[in-house]
């Protein structure tokens, strides 16, 4: 019961405040895959994340067509999406 709270209220997080918010769920299962499950390190580590994966995707997106500017949600969801399904796959099989 507990999980599907969890899972409810992260995608109503992400319907009401778009892609962007998504990096705030990315940002810590990227963490905790490279330095482990230590929350000394990994709360700040993925604030760190967070904010490097942001500014790569603004950055990308504003270099892809030099003279437009593409939307950051563009470019998140190209990042969100093939881990949002990786994390869907994985957790299918644990069960």
């Amino acid at each position: 019961m507990r999980r599907r709270i969890m899972k409810g209220s992260a995608w109503l997080l992400v319907s009401f405040l778009g892609i962007i918010a998504f990096i705030g769920l990315v940002a810590p299962h990227l963490v905790k895959r490279l330095i482990g499950g230590d929350n000394r390190f990994l709360i700040p580590a993925s604030g760190v994340m967070g904010a490097l994966l942001l500014l790569a995707a603004d950055t990308l997106s504003r270099r892809i067509i030099a003279p437009v500017v593409l939307p950051v949600g563009a470019v998140t969801s190209f990042l969100g999406a093939p881990l949002f399904l990786y994390l869907l796959v994985r957790g299918s099989k644990l069960r």
